[in-house]
């Protein structure tokens, strides 16, 4: 028999990436393969031993390291589920755990870089996997300098492998904290007492699709405001109100928010969600990635009960490791049995502590990096949003700059406060967006907070088979995202300058890729030129195929990444209040990944 396998930094994750793959293929009771180690995703404790059916998906440990592998049958539903696991919750294994068990497993491997011919060609990593592998010392003193930093006890900060399981970590902290014991007991199907999670603005797409997945969310799914705007404020309070009626509460476990939002860059309106949370008894989790904690400050004001924060990002800077933190705030109503339910069940050692070591390291000049980003961003911003041939910047100072204003903090010493270094730039019609992103000279990529200036095309990247969907909110197809990293600012206004000249010249000659209408126009030669056309014609086919397919299909596509309504009409209202657009109830039966269907989908006729 052949095996798929991915692999998991625990034997916890290992336990709940195995039960994620068997409920994905058999429903919510995994009887279709022996049942499940866990009765719900929030709790890690071993409910059961999986009868001897369950064989073909089962979790072993790789002797002597502290790597577990999940094992399933090599078929692709099976490891495109185990693929959706890996990329929304973040629980992986890191390139140093990895080299480290590959050690272990007397497989031993170079840590050089260079052709090892030169001496000065030939350089150590700089963090190798073999320093402090048991972490202790290591993410103790990475706790203590984001304690330092966000002015909070280092036993209220919690660490994760990545960004993403740091958002995980909560989300499953805010289900847990609400389950009952008698839940255990429930039919098998019944949606989860825990309640539904609410995402509130267009955030980061793994943020939206773990929210609406059945797996986690125990079939209770996600509400989606994807404007985070005044309107969707008034929506979501009517609809807190309707379901307490109905129901005797708002049966919502968490609302889930970026500050400020990626990469629209908006910052929504933190006082009247928190007034929200206490009145409906829910946990307001907020990702604070891209404004991070130096600059914005969301725990002493009472805002956030759970802070997460990728520290990848500008905390690391140097691109060389991954991390994510938890903070817990013990200034909310929830926080207190929040934290005290953290402590009992966050496993801290899922951060391997060469990792750990990697990103303490890094962060040691956090502020005087952060200050500097500042500084240069809000330089750059200016010039961009001044000039006549960017249609739109998106940037904190020209979104919603009174409601991240009142959350900027002014009290870190040697640190100078701003905006943040993450902005997004929409050409005017007319420009050349290939030609601006090929000719502007800074590195391509789809991170961010690196501490040099980055650069991707994030709609297409993030987006590409549901660009209607993104369009709906406002997030252009066209959208380049900058992060700013350390370089002069008089260099990268030149650089930048130079671009859009050259985009405008491309333009005037007629090669403007994709127009705002959605149609597609002559390409230059040569491979940048044709990128944004190329997206038009397939989008072209998308629709197409989507007509052909006709009602006959409607009942067994399965459509990839958005749920089926938010693909069909629009314009439709899917949630509630007649004329709302900004909202989406994404109904768990609708799923979120490609998991085989009979029939071809419109995009895998594409494939």
């Amino acid at each position: 028999r052949e095996w798929g396998c991915i692999l998991m930094p625990s034997e916890k994750s290992a336990n709940r990436a195995r039960d994620f793959i068997v409920r994905a293929l058999y429903g919510p009771d995994g009887r279709g393969d022996g049942g499940l180690i866990s009765w719900d995703n929030s709790v890690d404790e071993i409910d059961a031993n999986p009868s001897s059916a369950s064989r073909r998906f089962r979790t072993v440990v790789l002797p002597g390291t502290s790597v577990y592998a999940v094992l399933f049958p090599a078929e692709t539903n099976a490891a495109l589920e185990a693929k959706s696991y890996w990329q929304h919750t973040g629980e992986l294994v890191s390139s140093r755990r990895a080299e480290r068990a590959m050690v272990e497993l007397g497989i031993p491997i170079p840590r050089f870089t260079g052709d090892g011919e030169n001496d000065e060609e030939t350089h150590l990593c700089r963090h190798p996997a073999d320093v402090d592998p048991d972490g202790d010392d290591s993410r103790d003193r990475l706790r203590a300098g984001i304690a330092r930093v966000c002015r909070v006890y280092p036993e209220q900060v919690f660490l994760s492998p990545t960004g993403m399981a740091a958002i995980y970590a909560a989300l499953r902290l805010s289900r847990r904290t609400k389950l009952r014991p008698s839940a255990k007991n429930l039919p098998l199907g019944v949606e989860s007492p825990a309640g539904m999670s609410v995402v509130f603005g267009f955030p980061y797409l793994d943020t939206l699709k773990m929210c609406g997945r059945e797996e986690i969310m125990g079939g209770a799914g996600v509400e989606f405001f994807g404007r985070g705007d005044a309107y969707n404020l008034r929506s979501l309070a009517a609809m807190l109100e309707e379901r307490t009626i109905e129901r005797g509460n708002a049966d919502v476990c968490a609302l889930v928010t970026e500050f400020p939002s990626n990469p629209l860059l908006r910052a929504h309106d933190m006082r009247a969600l928190r007034d929200l949370a206490d009145k409906y008894d829910f946990t307001l989790v907020v990702d604070d990635t891209v404004g991070n904690f130096a600059n914005v400050d969301l725990l002493s004001c009472g805002i956030a009960d759970v802070l997460c924060t990728s520290l990848t990002k500008l905390y690391c800077g140097r691109g060389d490791a991954m991390a994510g933190s938890v903070v817990v705030n013990d200034r909310t109503r929830r926080g207190a049995a929040l934290l005290e339910n953290m402590l009992e069940n966050h496993t801290e050692t899922e951060l391997f502590g060469a990792d750990a070591a990697a990103v303490a390291d890094n962060s040691e000049d956090f502020l005087e990096r952060s200050s500097r980003v500042n500084t240069t961003a809000e330089v750059l911003a200016d010039y961009l949003a001044g000039h006549d041939d960017v249609e739109q910047l998106y940037y904190p100072k020209f979104t919603q700059p009174e409601l991240y204003d009142m959350f900027v903090r002014r009290d870190l010493r040697g640190h100078t406060p701003g905006y943040g270094g993450l902005m997004s730039i929409v050409l005017r019609r007319g420009m050349c967006a290939s030609t601006f992103y090929d000719t502007l000279n800074v590195a391509k990529g789809p991170s961010l907070g690196t501490n040099f200036t980055l650069s991707c095309p994030y709609t297409l990247l993030a987006h590409y088979h549901e660009l209607d969907f993104t369009s709906h909110y406002g997030v252009d197809a066209q959208l380049i995202r900058v992060s700013v990293g350390l370089e002069p600012e008089g260099e990268l206004v030149d650089i930048f300058a130079t671009a859009l000249e050259e985009s405008r010249t491309a333009g005037e000659r007629g090669f403007s890729g994709v127009g705002k209408g959605g149609g597609t126009t002559a390409a230059a030669d040569g491979g940048g030129a044709r990128w944004f056309s190329d997206v038009a014609c397939r989008r072209e086919k998308i629709g197409m195929a989507r007509a052909s397919a006709g009602s006959a299909n409607a009942a067994t596509e399965r459509v990839p990444l958005v749920p089926r309504k938010a693909m069909e009409g629009l314009a439709q209202d899917l949630g509630g209040s007649a004329g709302d657009p900004g909202r989406r109830s994404w109904a768990p039966s609708l799923p979120l990944a490609t998991t085989g269907s009979p029939g071809a989908s419109p995009d895998q006729i594409l494939q």
